[in-house]
């Protein structure tokens, strides 16, 4: 038995039991990017979704793999997907060549991709999506296993 958590093969969580619901995948949706693993925004109308940008506040979660479905399912416009609402261990894709140690706290970056919090002015480097389990440094997008733990983000002083 292994000693630590494993990183699925075909789901995006890997331990836990967290919250997930359906929501639609949204008509503003880039579909190569609102894949399982991608971090999601609400898009126009109520109760659906698109991809994240950099250093996102109201982020929503995070697509889980389809019962139908495998971690490359790519879906269309108007198709029902699982996302991840709630704690748990689960893996995100990791914006390239971003050197992440275990237990940085991680934000949003461009379609919905996340990245390590640049240090700055607290209400302006995006809300932590989770903290990195794992520590990355590499030239291409990696898979990397995170706390997903939502949380509000402290607002700016006023």
């Amino acid at each position: 038995m292994p000693q630590a958590i494993v990183k699925p093969t075909n789901q995006v969580v890997a331990a836990g039991d967290p919250l997930i619901v359906e929501m639609e995948i949204g008509a503003n949706a880039t579909v190569a990017e609102v894949i399982p693993g991608s971090v999601v925004i609400f898009d126009d109308a109520d109760q659906t979704v698109k991809e994240c940008g950099a250093k996102a506040d109201g982020w929503v979660g995070i697509i889980e793999v389809s019962p139908d479905g495998t971690k490359t399912t790519q879906p269309a416009v108007g198709d029902q997907v699982p996302i991840i609402v709630g704690d748990c261990f689960c893996v995100v894709k990791l914006l390239a060549s971003e050197n992440v140690t275990r237990g940085d706290p991680l934000v949003t970056a461009a379609d919905g991709k996340v990245a390590k919090q640049a240090v700055g002015a607290m209400g302006g480097q995006g809300k932590v999506i989770g903290y990195a389990m794992e520590s990355s440094n590499v030239t291409t997008d990696a898979d990397i296993l995170i706390h997903f733990c939502p949380a509000a983000e402290p607002a700016a002083a006023s």
